[in-house]
């Protein structure tokens, strides 16, 4: 089993407003309020490693511009063993502060000859804020392993493979924290963020599913420990940075429900609907339930998910019973006889669900705007006049953006021209639909998210780009749901045959 020794440095720094400056106050403290000193990292197979960490940086005034440093060294402590350590890197600070936090990771096997200092710079006033440009203090060649930005996910900033405790040399690290100066940065003023440094032992390189059998932590927080081992997840880069799955066909089947489901990602900040924002896995059916109406009102249907036929069928009509039902189709309150006693959901299903706030934003255009765009619509308070902005409960669809996320492109356009490229004219690239998991060429496919200029527009994927349409249409329906926070993957590989299993 993995050992960790986490949170050994914390980084905690409280921005106050000054009269006509910007000014930040900032403090540096170790766990226990001291130097931690002498902490084995041990396993049962590798031996030991030794951590030593030492408070360099006392300053309590960090304004733009200042560095620190936090020196620790890592070497053997025990007489075999072999394998991988890795350093790794997480952080906690509001979008306002970007990419202002610059992390420097350096390291030499002789500090006498090689190490680093920070030059201390006077502070100075200009255009009404202070600041103060300090520099690094290079002395001989220590190695400069890792350079990045503070990021609201962990990170591995270094990954020291197949070191052998026998002939490991002890390593002095470097980690430089730079609040650059970035020009006016009142917006940052009253706001915090912090950082914290850990270092791991990993039995040896393993596969992604392995890495997985072996974390005993969340399946959230195991998917993310290990989300590099991985080609088929990455981070979307959006405000709440989720991770996901991306490609044709990537290994996220999952078992729920007695059937195939898939897993879109690791999704942050989700709210439980009682104030808490936690990481949540948001999974899919793997086949679509049927083909319904979105809603079934007057003429053309309504565009309100909180009360529409679609959403009182997902969770508490014929499909959350797992009985026989009317459900909606077409227009006027039409119905038809649909039959979910074989797969709807079952008692089980349900205990593993925690509600959810889903954002109803709507688009006032979907023919000009790009995956992102579609994000940041979704989570807007643009709607049509009346109609709601969330809705809390357990069962919905889809959004345009988890469809436009999960491409990887292909030879001839890659995911990033994916990315810049409208939905609706996704059409004219295969590269951009057939490299997609969530396309599907049979059906026309159901999402969540309305138009806000019009009462009775949901938009839709169809022939692999994104259209909308009115919501009496009938389209195809796959169940979209967010897990609890404390579901655990027990096993599987995540391949269709042999699925992840979950457990709560």
């Amino acid at each position: 089993m993995n050992k960790k020794i986490t949170i050994l440095v914390v980084l905690i720094c409280t921005l106050v407003v000054g009269i006509g400056v910007s000014l930040a106050y900032f403090a540096v403290n170790n766990q226990n309020d001291g130097n931690e000193t002498n902490l084995n990292i041990t396993t049962e197979r590798l031996g030991s490693i030794l951590w030593t960490g030492t408070k360099v940086f006392t300053s309590y005034d960090l304004l733009p511009g200042q560095m620190g440093i936090q020196e620790f060294t890592i070497e053997k402590n025990s007489d075999n063993g072999i394998g991988i350590y890795e350093i790794d890197l997480a952080g906690v600070l509001p979008e306002e502060f970007g990419s202002d936090i610059e992390i420097s990771l350096y390291k030499t096997t002789n500090p006498i000859n090689n190490n680093v200092t920070v030059n201390v710079s006077d502070p100075i006033l200009e255009n009404e804020q202070l600041y103060q440009e300090d520099s690094l203090n290079i002395t001989g060649t220590p190695e400069l392993v890792y350079q990045g930005t503070l990021q609201n996910n962990p990170q591995i900033i270094l990954e020291q493979a197949d070191f052998d405790v026998t002939t490991l040399e002890k390593t002095t690290y470097y980690l430089v924290y730079h609040y650059k100066n970035n020009g006016n940065q009142d917006n940052q003023q009253g706001l915090t963020f912090n950082g914290t440094i850990s270092v791991r032992i990993i039995n040896e390189k393993m596969s992604f599913s392995e890495a997985l059998a072996l974390c005993d932590d969340t399946a959230s927080n195991c998917m993310i420990k290990n989300a590099e081992k991985s080609e088929e997840l990455v981070y979307d880069e959006t405000a709440d940075n989720n991770l996901r799955y991306i490609g044709a066909d990537p290994n996220n089947y999952v078992s729920f429900n007695n059937e195939l489901w898939r897993i879109i990602g690791v999704m942050n900040n989700i709210e439980d609907g009682n104030g808490n924002k936690e990481s949540r896995l948001k999974i899919i059916r793997n086949e679509p339930i049927g083909e319904y109406s979105w809603d079934n009102k007057g003429d053309y249907g309504e565009n309100d998910w909180s009360i529409s036929a679609l959403q009182i069928m997902l969770n508490s009509g014929a499909y959350w019973n797992r009985t026989t039902g009317e459900c909606p189709y077409e227009t006027t309150g039409v119905t038809t006889n649909c039959d979910f006693t074989e797969i709807g959901l079952t008692n089980e299903a349900k205990l593993m669900l925690g509600d959810t706030v889903w954002n109803l934003g709507g688009s006032e255009s979907y023919e000009d705007i790009i995956t992102s765009t579609f994000y940041n619509r979704e989570r807007s308070t643009h709607v049509y006049s009346g109609r709601p902005t969330n809705w809390t409960g357990k069962i919905a669809l889809m959004y345009p953006s988890d469809y436009g996320y999960a491409t990887n492109g292909g030879n001839t356009i890659d995911r990033a021209t994916c990315l810049t490229t409208e939905l609706f004219y996704w059409s004219r690239y295969e590269d951009c639909y057939n490299n997609d998991w969530l396309y599907n060429n049979i059906f026309y496919q159901w999402t969540l998210t309305p138009l806000s200029y019009l009462e009775t527009g949901v938009c839709d994927i169809v022939a692999g780009y994104v259209d909308c349409n009115n919501a009496n249409n009938r389209f195809s329906i796959s169940p979209v749901t967010y897990l609890k926070s404390a579901i655990k993957i027990t096993s599987g590989t995540g391949s269709s045959s042999d699925p992840f299993v979950l457990s709560l």
